[in-house]
């Protein structure tokens, strides 16, 4: 339990690295700084339904921000609740652009309700090239390989691929202490009825070894090419519908966690 409660605590102090210091890893990390703002890119907050079997059982939210010039934090999350089980998930990327190329700095995920809970933190030092994630259950460190993304900051690359119509749509992820490749396939283009209304959309589907389970995704093409459904099976059986409910562009509201996490101090050291 001890160990746990370090590693927890260790967690949050890493989150909340100054992001003068988030900038000048990626600044560091010999990549130009060139940035392309030609396509549709811009701050927004979007909310969900959950459904399963038709019966709406929970919601969802993503937020995209520009902290800074060149640096954006992207932030999901669900909470659903089903009979007596409940699962609340939470996912926050902080990362740069570089000629359409999405370089990660930061990644936090944590997983809590029925069940164990999970709590975890990517740190993608560009400097030394070495990723390191601390988690509840272990640790994991590697080599940074170029190219390699978040469990987050994929689905910004997913965006502005799509946008840019790029065909090969497969992405290298470190998450869970694990090397792991996303594969989507596009199918094409279709009208889609949510909550928030007809969209025109974009529908991938992705691809997986295990083909038990089926996972299709939906990005509203008037919207940034934001997700706007992802259903999810197993066996046959759909596991979960989320649904896009709420749209807007945001100016630059500022998040509170980012205000609080430019005040705060680096992180101690471990041994303390």
């Amino acid at each position: 339990m001890q160990t746990t409660n370090l590693k927890r605590a260790l967690i949050g102090a890493l989150f909340f690295l100054p992001f003068s210091t988030i900038a000048d890893q990626a600044n560091n990390s010999g990549t130009p700084e060139s940035q392309s703002s030609e396509l549709d890119i811009r701050p927004y907050q979007a909310e969900y339904k959950v459904f399963r079997g038709g019966s709406e059982y929970g919601k969802g939210s993503r937020s995209l921000l520009q902290v800074e010039d060149g640096l954006w934090y992207l932030e999901t999350s669900t909470d659903v609740s089903w009979l007596f089980l409940s699962d609340r998930r939470q996912e926050k990327s902080w990362f740069k652009v570089f000629d359409d190329h999405v370089v990660p700095l930061q990644y936090k995920q944590k997983r809590s309700g029925t069940g164990p809970d999970y709590l975890s933190f990517v740190l993608f030092d560009h400097r030394l090239k070495k990723v390191k994630e601390i988690g509840d259950y272990d640790e994991f460190e590697a080599v940074y390989q170029s190219g390699v993304l978040d469990g987050a900051s994929y689905q910004f690359q997913m965006m502005r691929d799509i946008q840019a119509g790029v065909k090969d749509i497969t992405y290298p992820i470190i998450m869970s202490g694990e090397n792991k490749e996303y594969r989507f396939k596009l199918i094409g283009e279709e009208e889609l009825e949510t909550p928030f209304g007809k969209l025109a959309t974009v529908k991938l589907e992705r691809i997986r070894g295990n083909k038990k389970r089926q996972t299709y995704v939906w990005l509203a093409k008037e919207y940034g090419y934001v997700v706007a459904r992802i259903w999810q099976a197993k066996g046959g059986s759909e596991q979960a519908d989320l649904q896009i409910s709420h749209f807007k562009w945001l100016k630059q509201a500022p998040h509170p966690e980012l205000k609080t996490a430019l005040k705060v101090s680096a992180p101690p050291d471990k041994t303390e």
